[in-house]
């Protein structure tokens, strides 16, 4: 087995290969993709799957790249129409070797965003991780502030996706979020990037506010900041980034001209 952590600095992006067997999956893969493809080749596996845990505001995400390159399929959650890949629900299960997936719902932070839960099946069906995407960080919860119009709503379901379906994993899950210190899709995320489930309960300050309507007061008077290239990643993350081997090349400082 392999699980490794891919981090993109500057963004705090975090994504993730992990495999089995001959085979692995990529979780929320950045565009220069190789990476993946390098691992993989190392452990003799083959990606054949690919998942988005929601439609990333910050980065153009690296799906369609890595899928043109591997031949993996894509999946997403069902709550928002996409132009590439296909859908996957609560209760859909994926294999990797001897690793078993299974999706969660995971609402708040945007209405499709999917959580992975890990197990092993030769260690019996106890969670050994998840992949919370912007559902849960590690000291932080993710922002709700992308629908506006419907702040206590959107609250609200992170508050059932966390309570209700993340923390129930039990306290010995290692969580695997998308991001890390310093990204902007939450306030205050601690430096280290490894937790569990257990560990969020007992310190993350957010899930202080345990109670529902509190939590969500909490949420709706946050503040965050939008900035405009948001809009540009969020049409590239639904309708399918411009293929990366198709930009123009910026040129070397090395070349001369003339």
């Amino acid at each position: 087995m392999i699980l490794e952590k891919i981090k993109s600095d500057g963004l705090a992006h975090l994504s993730y290969i992990l495999g089995d067997g001959d085979e692995a999956i990529v979780i929320d893969p950045r565009r220069d993709c190789e990476v993946y493809l390098d691992i993989a080749a190392h452990e003799g596996m083959r990606i054949t799957h690919i998942f988005e845990t929601h439609r990333n505001e910050d980065f153009a995400i690296g799906s369609l790249d890595l899928a043109r390159l591997s031949g993996a399929v894509i999946h997403h959650g069902a709550a928002m129409t996409f132009a590439y890949g296909e859908s996957t629900r609560e209760g859909d299960t994926f294999d990797v070797g001897d690793l078993h997936l299974s999706i969660l719902e995971t609402p708040g932070h945007t209405l499709e965003s999917i959580s992975l839960v890990l197990t092993d099946r030769n260690a019996g069906d106890t969670p050994v991780g998840v992949f919370t995407g912007d559902a849960l960080f590690v000291g932080d919860v993710g922002r709700t502030d992308f629908y506006p119009d419907r702040a206590r709503e959107v609250a609200g379901m992170l508050y059932d996706s966390i309570f209700n379906k993340l923390l129930p994993l039990g306290d010995q899950a290692i969580i695997y979020p998308a991001h890390g210190a310093g990204s902007v899709c939450g306030d205050s995320m601690a430096s280290r990037e490894f937790s569990t489930i257990g560990h969020e309960r007992q310190h993350n300050p957010v899930l202080k506010n345990s109670d529902r309507e509190s939590f969500i007061d909490y949420k709706v008077a946050e503040h965050h900041d939008q900035p405009a290239y948001f809009r540009l990643m969020e049409k590239y993350n639904q309708e399918g980034t411009p293929p990366l081997g198709e930009l123009p090349r910026p040129l070397s400082a090395d070349t001369r001209a003339g």
